[in-house]
């Protein structure tokens, strides 16, 4: 039987040789696609959110009140912008030019009308001049007192003329209207003694009158026609005429200039005119509204917006403002792409700085955890995005979002991760700002402060020293910072000397300037120090993270826990305080956590409780209850202890790390009592299976973190110590060695990072602790041997 060889391709001839494939291509292949693309995808829409949150799209606006800018800032783009100054004093000007209103209410010259009637009716009721009464006389008087410069012009012929005009008209009618169309014009223009508004109020030739209660029957009035002192002459002179036509008499001109006389004597009493100060005005606003604003054009590449060495005031930050908007404006839309694309750049690198510190330094599991990593980067942007709208002139508290976020990471994620972190926020808002590298360093040195000086948070005072300390630190760094880039020297005026500035008034504008961006700056910061310190159990809660404040207080005694395992297992609770006190020491050697050491030892074995007589510390009388079950069923039972203490500690909402050493203390080491007793029998039955030693291990995981490491040892040499007859030092160091050797050689530090070095200091720690525990009394004249 005879067969062609398969053909092969060159590619699964090139994979026979063996050769492997590149790492990245093998990781690639190897790993889950969808969970990889999952979080791809997160970090990529946090850098979204960002680019979109912090608008990169546009150029930042870089410029704040008071700033002193290093060099004259020339205009970039041409614009237009209103001449304020020249448009208001259009505005003024248009303002004098409108017409003021005028109400006009012709019923005081009815009144005259009247009052002139009664006066003639009174003199025309007598005879003769002899037999004026006194009352009459003295209405007489009025219209005429008598001239000396002509003889026969006396008050008896006046008397006889004015009879004799109007004895045709005895009840005056024919005077009335005559009188009525002499004054058409003072009622329809009304009557004013002087103008109520002054010449900033509006024109002083022209008036608009209207009649009362009807203000859209406008007449346009020359002031000549309603002044008193002009509109008197010109009534006069009409009755004169009235009177040529209707009293055409020989006396007649006589008789009209004696009435004229009467009537233009008490006009002033007779004012009709009254100023509309509210509709005077809403005609000035819409007068000065009208007025084109008067621009002034800047030109591109030519223009001064802010002189270099002086401090840029209101009108400079507006005008650079305009300018901003103006160049936004005329941004294409590749140009806004093209920003965008490069901060998403930046993003990109400061992605790839920090993803590789956590992935190949720190804790991976940052990376691996969707959950963990989606709220590491809502942090990141929630922070930047803060920071970028809070920085203007009404605010400028950029340094609080930072600040607060520098003492969060520091308390979740440790100080080495928050300082990348930080640094990469940092460089973030000063470029989405556009600032310069003095503002860089301020921020940098206020969260880098906090970070460092945070430490552990053993009281609730202690975020205030933080901040205290921290906010001197950036006070001396930000008036450091303005020194060294000369803010001092290139605030001088061309022209004036350095000495001469130094000793003037604009050098402690400058200084006070800088003192004051100075102090509120470091207010920020004790303001963000001081609202971190209540907001410190939400940060526990929400990213399972202990502080040492509430450990201290889960550590309490009288904990519900604690009590009931004091009552219901007196050996167990008797034991984890013994194991609390070596493994905290323990910890605190390596520079481990020992507090939460501490605390999580007082916890660890709750899950004796349920069956307290089934291990050894908790049983009395020599009953032992093992001695009636089956190997395997008593390595079930004192296993089962690590799912009952997490059980009953996540129904007691104990924080996560403490179920981790729950969880972790036994790692996944064997049991090995049983196992033996198992392995014996196994070994007298001749029918007996081989037994596995994975029946007998506790279920996992093995320690996670150095802490976890500790524990375990802790507890189990606490455990083997009290078989010791006689628990010298040097059997203590073998006791120590032998189960720490023991633990390492079957793989139980493998996942937390321990390194030898520690678990020698771990060892000297341990056997000095047994050693004060188990030193050797003095035994006095007739004590017996206990």
């Amino acid at each position: 039987m005879s067969g062609a060889s398969k053909n092969r391709t060159r590619q699964e001839r090139v994979e026979s040789l063996g050769k492997q494939k590149p790492r990245w291509i093998q990781w690639w292949q190897d790993s889950n696609k969808a969970d990889v693309l999952s979080r791809v995808g997160i970090a990529v829409i946090a850098g979204m959110f960002l680019l979109v949150l912090c608008e990169t799209w546009r150029p930042p606006f870089a410029y704040r009140l008071n700033a002193i800018p290093a060099r004259d800032l020339i205009s970039r783009v041409t614009f237009e912008v209103p001449n304020e100054s020249e448009t208001k004093t259009l505005q003024d000007r248009k303002r004098r030019e409108q017409l003021a209103y005028y109400r006009n209410r012709p019923q005081p010259l009815d009144q005259l009308r009247a009052a002139l009637k009664d006066q003639l009716f009174l003199i025309l009721s007598a005879s003769s001049y002899g037999q004026l009464t006194e009352e009459e006389r003295s209405a007489f008087t009025q219209f005429y007192e008598g001239d000396e410069t002509e003889p026969d012009d006396t008050p008896a012929n006046r008397f006889s003329m004015l009879k004799s005009v109007l004895v045709d008209d005895p009840e005056l009618k024919t005077l009335d209207d005559a009188i009525l169309i002499a004054m058409r014009d003072n009622y329809q223009y009304g009557l004013i003694m002087a103008l109520q508004h002054g010449p900033e109020l509006g024109s002083q030739e022209r008036i608009k009158v209207y009649p009362v209660g009807r203000p859209d029957e406008v007449e346009f009035v020359e002031i000549a026609d309603a002044r008193i002192a002009q509109a008197g002459p010109t009534l006069a002179k009409r009755l004169r005429e009235q009177f040529r036509t209707k009293f055409p008499a020989d006396d007649g001109q006589k008789v009209a200039a004696m009435i004229s006389d009467w009537i233009v004597a008490r006009l002033p009493k007779y004012e009709t005119l009254q100023y509309d100060d509210a509709l005077s005005e809403q005609a000035r606003q819409k007068a000065a509204a009208s007025v084109e604003p008067v621009m002034t054009t800047f030109r591109h590449g030519e223009s001064k917006l802010a002189e270099a060495g002086k401090a840029l005031g209101v009108s400079e930050i507006r005008l650079l403002g305009r300018e901003w908007v103006e160049l936004i404006g005329k941004m294409r839309w590749t140009d806004k792409a093209a920003r965008m694309a490069a901060y998403g750049g930046m993003i990109a690198a400061l992605y790839l700085l920090c993803s590789s510190y956590i992935f190949f330094v720190d804790d991976r599991q940052l990376l691996l955890d969707r959950f963990r990593l989606t709220r590491m980067l809502a942090v990141m942007v929630i922070t930047i995005a803060l920071g970028y709208w809070v920085s203007g002139d009404r605010w400028r508290g950029e340094l609080v979002p930072l600040v607060m976020a520098s003492i969060l990471t520091a308390v979740v994620y440790g100080r080495e991760l928050a300082l990348l972190l930080m640094a990469a926020a940092c460089v973030s808002v000063t470029l989405f700002l556009g600032a310069d590298l003095a503002e860089l360093v301020t921020v940098a040195a206020a969260c880098t402060s906090c970070i460092l000086l945070l430490g552990r948070i053993r009281t609730r005072t202690h975020l205030l020293y933080v901040g205290a300390v921290s906010a001197v630190i950036t006070v001396m760094t930000v008036v450091g910072v303005g020194i060294v880039t000369g803010q001092t020297l290139s605030a001088g005026s061309p022209g004036v000397g350095i000495e001469s500035f130094y000793r003037g008034p604009q050098f402690d504008m400058v200084v006070w300037g800088l003192l004051k961006e100075a102090f509120w700056s470091g207010f920020c910061i004790l303001v963000s120090a001081s609202a971190m310190t209540p907001l410190l159990p939400l940060v526990e809660k929400g990213f399972g993270v202990q502080t040492d404040l509430s450990l201290l207080e889960l550590g309490d005694a009288s904990h519900p826990l604690l009590r009931r395992l004091a009552q219901r297992a007196p050996g167990t609770y008797n034991h984890s305080i013994n194991v609390a006190s070596i493994a905290e020491a323990a910890a605190d050697s390596i520079g481990a956590n020992g507090l939460l050491v501490r605390v999580g030892a007082y916890f660890h074995d709750i899950g004796k409780m349920f069956k307290p007589e089934y291990f050894i510390e908790n049983q009395s009388a020599g009953v032992n209850q093992h001695d009636s079950l089956q190997p395997a069923m008593s390595t079930l039972v004192i296993i089962a202890h690590v799912k009952d203490g997490a059980d009953l500690a996540r129904s007691h909402h104990l924080p996560e790390p403490i179920i981790d050493f729950i969880l972790q203390h036994h790692g996944t080491t064997l049991v090995e009592y049983f196992y033996r007793e198992a392995a014996r029998r196994s070994e007298e039955d001749p029918n007996g299976e081989t037994v596995n030693d994975k029946d007998f291990r506790y279920p996992g995981p093995k320690p996670q973190t150095l802490e976890a490491a500790v524990m375990m040892l802790a507890d189990t040499v606490e455990s083997a110590s009290r078989t010791l007859v006689d628990p010298t030092p040097s059997r203590i160091q073998n006791l120590v060695d032998a189960i720490s050797n023991k633990k390492m050689s079957d793989g139980q530090f493998d996942e937390c990072g321990l390194t030898f070095k520690q678990l020698d200091r771990i060892r000297r720690s341990l056997v000095k602790s047994l050693t004060a525990i188990y030193h050797a009394r003095v035994k006095y004249p007739g004590q017996q041997s206990a």
